[in-house]
């Protein structure tokens, strides 16, 4: 298994954005999908699966920081934004565009929205700025909050790695941490400025992408979690996350709770356990999770009606049959997409620019060991 940075890729990474995409689907379909009376804890339950999106951060953070952890390793700034840009952005506009037509359309919007998007509406999320403005966040795709998100932490990143390898990755992790309460804390304070103190920006999820990063660091210095500690740590952090979520506690603890849990699952795949995921269909089905959870919400709603009309009332059946045609549905449609819009660009991203990393005399190297 190839661990460090340079020469491939942590086993089964792309296994965990995968099951992450598929939480966050189950979570939407028990959310959405409307007389489906869940008993007991069950929407509870299916409710932490919106915490995929934490793993999703993450995520990034560790994949982003990977090829930078080693020595004289800096950011090429224009190659970095283009090769993000060809990433992201073609599978993101392909999805919108269907997205704006159904929450437009008068035979579709009243199925996917609460009111027909307005031009408004479809600027803000062409520009990707939609996650700073709650009354944007889902009049076309509610989804589509976390590709806002991650342009924000695409366009801070190289700064990002500048202060990693000047004053250390501990300090980073401190420091974003302190943010995020300040963020929150100022949301209390003014009240009346909806973008403050709101979940979705920047300021609030930094600490969950930088926690990424701390994983890449401790992985490329070969240090991990043997299984037999993580997983119990996982499950502790999971029962955490849960509690606070259920104790309706300030958002900036859940944000913490649940980027540690995204912390320790990373962790917890350098080893065996990564290697044997990425042998499951959960590997392929990762690479396309961005396809996949891109256009999962709008089909969710548009499906619902359809569905369950022709299924009893009965929410077992409606949830195990009815979710998983609809999961069939939004895979072939994903995958689709990702082999049309989303693979090509990313192909053509390499490409256009095949070196991120722009490589700094030996002698000024930082330290790029946690402190």
């Amino acid at each position: 298994m190839a661990t460090r940075a340079g020469i491939g890729r942590v086993h089964g990474i792309d296994s965990l954005r995968g099951l992450a995409a598929v939480a966050v689907f189950w979570c939407h379909v028990a959310q959405f999908w409307p007389g489906m009376d869940l008993p007991g804890k069950l929407p509870e339950l299916f409710a932490l699966g919106a915490h995929g999106v934490d793993v999703f951060i993450v995520v990034s953070g560790f994949c982003l920081a990977l090829p930078f952890t080693a020595r004289s390793a800096g950011v090429d700034v224009g190659a970095f934004y283009g090769r993000r840009a060809w990433r992201m952005l073609p599978p993101y506009y392909a999805a919108l565009l269907v997205a704006v037509l159904l929450a437009t359309l008068p035979a579709t919007w009243p199925r996917v929205v609460a009111g027909p998007a307005g031009l408004g509406d479809v600027v803000a999320h062409v520009l990707g700025v939609q996650s700073w403005f709650p009354s944007t966040l889902g009049t076309i795709n509610g989804s589509l909050w976390t590709v806002s998100l991650e342009i924000q932490l695409y366009l801070v990143f190289p700064l990002v790695v500048l202060a990693w390898h000047r004053w250390g990755v501990r300090l980073l992790l401190l420091a974003s941490v302190l943010l995020a309460l300040a963020w929150f804390a100022c949301g209390l304070l003014v009240p009346s400025v909806d973008a403050v103190g709101n979940g979705y920006a920047l300021p609030a999820r930094l600490v969950q992408f930088v926690a990424g990063i701390a994983c890449a660091v401790l992985v490329r210095s070969g240090r991990h979690l043997p299984a037999r500690a993580a997983f119990p740590l996982l499950a502790v952090l999971v029962l955490v996350g849960a509690v606070v979520d259920t104790a309706r506690a300030p958002v900036v603890l859940s944000v913490l709770a649940w980027g540690a849990v995204g912390a320790v699952a990373v962790l917890a795949l350098v080893g065996r356990t990564g290697e044997r995921l990425a042998r499951t269909p959960a590997e392929p089905f990762g690479r396309r999770s961005f396809s996949f959870y891109l256009l999962h919400q709008p089909l969710i709603l548009l499906a619902a009606g359809p569905v369950l009309a022709l299924l009893p009332d009965q929410w077992v059946v409606q949830l195990v049959v009815g979710g998983g045609l609809c999961l069939v549905a939004t895979t072939l449609v994903a995958f689709a997409l990702y082999r049309w819009v989303e693979l090509p660009a990313q192909e053509a991203g390499k490409r256009r620019f095949p070196h991120v990393v722009r490589t700094r005399p030996a002698a000024q190297d930082p330290q790029l060991a946690p402190r």
